[in-house]
C-alpha cells in the first residue's frame, strides 16, 4: 500500500515537471522582448513578426484535395491577419505604420507586397481537418520592414537629420567599445521602428537617419531585452559592449520610445567609435 502510494507520488511529481518543461518558452522567451499585437507577436529582440492563420476544409471534399484547399484557406487567413498586425507597428511614440498606409498609397502597396513574402515555418493539421499555418516576416534587415519604410517622408518626420557631435578617440590599451546597452528600465518605454536618443540638453545622439540599413547583415535600428544579461548575448553589440543607463524618456503625446542620458552617459555615448553607430549595435533594455 504504501509502495503504491510512493509510486503514484513520483508519477505525480513527473508528470508535473514535465508539464513544466512542455509549457516553458523556449531558449528563455518569457524573458525575451515579445509584444502581442492584434492576431500576431512581434519579438522586437530578434526582430521577427510572426502570425497565424487558420484554415477549413470545403464541405464535401476529403483526401489530398481538402487539406490542400484548408491549407489554401489558412495562408489567405495569415495574410489578412498579417496586414493587421504591421498596421499595428509603432513607428516612434505617435505614429503606428498605419498611419502612413492612410497617407500613402506607395507605402500601402510596398506593405502588400511585404506581406505576400513571408515565410511559412510551421502547418498543424487538427483533427477535424482545420489547418493551423503559421507564417514570419523580418522586422529589420534588407528585407526587413524597418529598411522598406527607410523613405524620406517618413525618416525626415521621425528623425530630424541634423549632425550629432561625437568625440571619438581611438583607444591605447583599453579594447574598445563594439556596441552599447542602454538600460530604460521603469521609464515605461515601448519598442519601436525608429527610436531616438538625446542628451540632457536636447541634442540628438541617435536616430535612423545615423544608421547604415544597406550595410550587409544590418537588422533594426534598436534591439530590445529584459534584462543587462540578455542584451549581452544578443549578437550584434560584439563582444565589449558599453552600459549606460538611460536618465529619463522623452515625454510624449503618445506612448515613450525616446530616450534622454544623463551627462556622463551622453559624454561616454559620444565616444564611442562611430561605425557603432552606423552599424546600429544599440539595445535598450526595458520592462
Amino acid at each position: 500500500m504504501v509502495a503504491t502510494r510512493k509510486h503514484k507520488n513520483s508519477l505525480v511529481a513527473l508528470f508535473c515537471l514535465f508539464f513544466l518543461v512542455m509549457t516553458s518558452p523556449v531558449g528563455g522567451q518569457d524573458e525575451g522582448m515579445i509584444e502581442e499585437v492584434g492576431p500576431g507577436r512581434i519579438d522586437w529582440g530578434n526582430g521577427l513578426i510572426y502570425v497565424v492563420g487558420y484554415g477549413a476544409p470545403p464541405k464535401g471534399v476529403s483526401g489530398a484535395q481538402a487539406r490542400l484547399m484548408a491549407r489554401g484557406a489558412a495562408k489567405a487567413d495569415a495574410y489578412r491577419n498579417a496586414a493587421e498586425v504591421l498596421y499595428g507597428v509603432r513607428v516612434n511614440s505617435e505614429t503606428y505604420v498605419r498611419n502612413y498606409v492612410m497617407q500613402s498609397d506607395e507605402v500601402k502597396v510596398v506593405v502588400e507586397g511585404f506581406v505576400q513574402g513571408a515565410r511559412i515555418i510551421k502547418i498543424n493539421q487538427q483533427l477535424d481537418g482545420t489547418i493551423e499555418l503559421t507564417i514570419e516576416l523580418p522586422l529589420g534587415g534588407q528585407a526587413g520592414l524597418t529598411s522598406l519604410l527607410n523613405r524620406p517622408e517618413i525618416t525626415e518626420r521621425v528623425s530630424p537629420s541634423f549632425p550629432a557631435f561625437y568625440d571619438y578617440h581611438a583607444p591605447g590599451v583599453a579594447a574598445p567599445y563594439t556596441g552599447v546597452i542602454i538600460d530604460a528600465r521603469g521609464l515605461g518605454l515601448k519598442p519601436a521602428l525608429y527610436p531616438q536618443v538625446f542628451d540632457y540638453e536636447g541634442n540628438l545622439l541617435y536616430a535612423a537617419t545615423m544608421v547604415n540599413m544597406a550595410r550587409p547583415g544590418f537588422t533594426t535600428i534598436v534591439a530590445y531585452a529584459r534584462s543587462v544579461d540578455l542584451a549581452r548575448n544578443l549578437p550584434r553589440l560584439g563582444a565589449n559592449p558599453l552600459v549606460l543607463t538611460a536618465d529619463s524618456a522623452v515625454p510624449a503625446g503618445g506612448e515613450q520610445t525616446d530616450l534622454v542620458l544623463g551627462v556622463e552617459a551622453a559624454r561616454k555615448f559620444r565616444r564611442l567609435n562611430p561605425e557603432v553607430i552606423k552599424d546600429g549595435a544599440v539595445a535598450f533594455v526595458i520592462d
